[in-house]
């Protein structure tokens, strides 16, 4: 019986010691982060949560940036180690809203590669859905990502927002060539009317594609919209995008705010960024 006791005392010591260390490992996250080495890169690439965790309570900053310039939180999105991702978005002083180099945040890469509920936990925890510049339904409209976008818009995204160059969702969803998109977002108020800086339309997008039923079906809604608007029906005037002659980086409705990435980190390639290069991206969704 002696023996019994001092052995589960000298095990509940153990378990004390070992929660201490645990509890004292996350506090030093605040203020002695370390900046993260390969290992911490290859983790996160291999969705290796046992290494990542280790790895966090040795300090490593969460926030740091990678030679492409994403943060953790968005190269493990990009890399769709979703299980490490649950990790980093639960860290303590991780910052879910740091752009990547490209102006990029965690949100929109969930948002184009269609995790609907971790994106809403996302924006329960903060992450922004509306910003200047490209929006998370941009890029869920740029793949037809319909759930994401219902999600989006559910949470107030403002559905003409306007890109750099003024480019909508509308035109994003015309280039991917999902109907159901684009139908969802004129349910919601898209404006078919709207042109970008290039002065194109959602029915120029399409044709961009070859989508000619669905670039005729936005003509189509275009004139409605249109006819509408003259008999003063329409009390939803399409918002007004900058002369021609403006600045691309600057949106329509920003006030003259520029939308420049940040400058940090190498150029990314294979980034959704630059008018998200679809042409390099897989094919679109329908």
């Amino acid at each position: 019986m002696t023996t019994r006791v001092s052995i589960s005392r000298g095990c509940g010591r153990w378990l004390v010691a070992a929660s201490l260390g645990l509890s004292l490992g996350l506090g030093n996250l605040a203020w002695a982060q370390q900046a993260p080495g390969p290992d911490w890169w290859t983790a996160i690439s291999q969705d290796d949560v046992s290494t990542t965790t280790g790895l966090l309570l040795r300090n490593v900053d969460p926030n740091a940036f990678n030679k492409m310039g994403n943060p953790a939180l968005i190269q493990a999105a990009r890399d769709q180690s979703w299980k490490v991702f649950d990790v980093l978005r639960v860290t303590p002083g991780v910052k879910i809203d740091e752009p990547n180099a490209h102006n990029e945040t965690a949100l929109m890469y969930l948002s184009i590669e269609g995790q609907t509920q971790r994106a809403e936990a996302l924006i329960a925890a903060g992450a922004q859905v509306n910003r200047l510049g490209w929006t998370p339904l941009h890029y869920a409209a740029s793949k037809g990502r319909v759930e994401v976008a219902k999600m989006l818009l559910a949470h107030q995204a403002i559905v003409n927002a306007p890109g750099p160059d003024g480019t909508t969702p509308l035109m994003m969803a015309a280039l991917s060539g999902n109907q159901a998109m684009v139908d969802l977002l004129l349910a919601h108020g898209a404006d078919p009317t709207m042109f970008n800086l290039a002065h194109e339309t959602a029915a120029d997008f399409a044709r961009k594609r070859k989508y000619t039923n669905l670039a005729q079906s936005l003509d189509d809604a275009a004139a409605q919209r249109q006819a509408e608007r003259q008999l003063g029906v329409d009390s939803n005037a399409p918002a007004k995008l900058p002369d021609a002659g403006a600045p691309a980086s600057t949106a329509a409705g920003s006030q003259g705010t520029p939308v420049a990435p940040p400058s940090k980190g190498t150029d990314d390639k294979s980034s959704f960024s630059r008018y998200f290069d679809l042409e390099q991206s897989s094919e679109p969704t329908r």
